[in-house]
């Protein structure tokens, strides 16, 4: 299955930024972050039959709304600089390519096969570490025989978090299903930029946490662990049996009770292993609901903590799924609590609060006595409603990218499931595969 590249440009806000906007400053959230790209590809099918003209246009006109929301996003158009983002409008890089296959095609490939080719469908490599004339955003659209697209984009995490991506990819979908008459939509997918309102930069981490994304790469494998509604709520209902009331005295969301599965399932292997090291999980939070009052959906920006839990090697024949659950809720009561009473002190806020937790996480991410494993939930987010103009996508995915031990959780395509992107080294996976939990569980 063959996709070449057409054209290749970088594309400019409509209008050029005001330079009283010039230099836009990151804040301690956006600092905190790796320097990497974050990977989203959409998969669209498209209802035209007449595909060169239409699709011709089609390239132009995502082209064109491209332009026009960077003049809202216009960072994006810029440069990272370290401790700024030059908005010098040197534009983001459009690439334009042609597969010479049906979308069907693709998705009807084996789960391996299409894991395969999804770094085909990407303009950039996300696990490479940005440089200083790299893009912070970097799109690629692909057309196919059939007329469907994919739209490949890559944004980097030092500027955006999943949220903010999700508002770029809103703004940008309106714009092309030219309906920004509608004033509420618009201002809905507008940017709020004020980041550095709630924590300016604090240099906390000194660039002490460096990740060998090419090393990564090479031995680590992707796969996709599906997990449907009813499975999740069967394992709910074990969770929060009689003989477990005393443990678990809340109700475990969907990603919960799958982060504790998976992390159940790697404690154990490596217990099996014989490795004697400690195990760290750390979960991504978005702190817009957690403070007071709420920060709106589209403030832009990085503005996520972790939530950190830890086993200690001690501790590990005693560890059930229930405990897990437990341990994973008590961490995110703990940072919702903590950054809310923290964040909403605007005059002197508790800058050891705030920092704790990423301290913790990066001293652990350097400790050779600790496996650390990465998951972010991108459940519920608006990128899987998307709609440039030829309805919802048909498919969404990510890929691997220059971090060890990350697990994305998206929704199933029914919407109360889970499909666990898990990003392992080939060994760690296989085993995976076979632990009896994850098989009983699992689709």
């Amino acid at each position: 299955m063959e996709i070449t590249k057409d054209v290749s440009k970088f594309v400019k806000p409509l209008t050029p930024t005001s330079s009283t906007l010039r230099k836009y400053t990151i804040s301690f959230f956006d600092d905190i972050q790796p320097n990497m790209n974050v990977p989203l590809i959409l998969y669209y099918s498209t209802p035209y039959k007449e595909q060169n003209d239409v699709q011709t246009n089609i390239l132009n006109h995502l082209e064109i709304s491209l332009s026009k929301t960077l003049v809202e996003f216009y960072p994006l158009a810029g440069r990272y600089m370290g401790s700024f983002i030059d908005c010098s409008d040197q534009g983001a890089l459009y690439i334009q390519a042609k597969a010479k296959f049906q979308l069907s095609e693709f998705l009807d490939l084996a789960s391996e096969l299409k894991l395969s080719m999804l770094h085909d469908f990407l303009p950039c490599d996300p696990g490479k570490p940005g440089e200083v004339d790299d893009p912070l955003l970097f799109v690629k659209v692909t057309t196919f025989e059939c007329g469907g697209v994919a739209i490949g984009m890559c944004i980097s995490h030092k500027f955006a978090d999943m949220a903010t991506f999700c508002t770029f990819v809103d703004n940008w979908a309106t714009k092309s299903r030219k309906i920004d008459k509608d004033e509420s939509n618009s201002k809905k997918y507008s940017p709020v930029f004020s980041s550095t309102h709630y924590l300016p930069t604090l240099n906390l981490l000194n660039d002490e946490v460096v990740v060998d994304s090419n090393e990564v790469m090479n031995n680590c494998v992707l796969r996709v662990f599906s997990f449907k509604g009813s499975t999740i709520t069967k394992l709910r209902e074990k969770i929060m049996s009689k003989d477990n009331i005393n443990i678990v005295t809340h109700r475990p969301s969907k990603v919960q009770l799958i982060v504790a599965l998976l992390w159940k399932a790697l404690v154990d292997m490596d217990k099996a292993n014989g490795k004697s090291k400690a195990s760290f999980v750390m979960q991504a939070v978005n702190l817009r609901d957690k403070i007071v009052p709420m920060a709106p959906d589209n403030f832009c920006g990085n503005f996520i903590t972790y939530a950190n839990a830890r086993i200690e090697l001690s501790e590990s024949d005693q560890i059930d799924l229930q405990v897990l659950v437990k341990l994973l809720h008590d961490s995110t009561n703990k940072i919702r609590s903590n950054y809310a009473k923290a964040l909403t002190h605007i005059v002197e806020k508790d800058y050891d609060v705030l920092s704790r937790p990423i301290l913790e996480m990066c001293q652990s991410i350097t400790d050779p006595d600790v496996t650390c494993y990465a998951f972010s939930s991108w459940c519920k987010f608006s990128f899987y409603t998307a709609d440039f103009g030829w309805g919802i996508p048909a498919w969404r995915s990510t890929t691997r990218v220059g971090f060890p031990h990350r697990v994305v959780m998206m929704d199933d395509e029914e919407g109360d499931g889970v499909d666990a992107w898990v990003q392992l080294d080939r060994k760690q996976m296989c085993e995976l595969e076979k632990d009896p939990n994850i098989q009983a569980y699992k689709v």
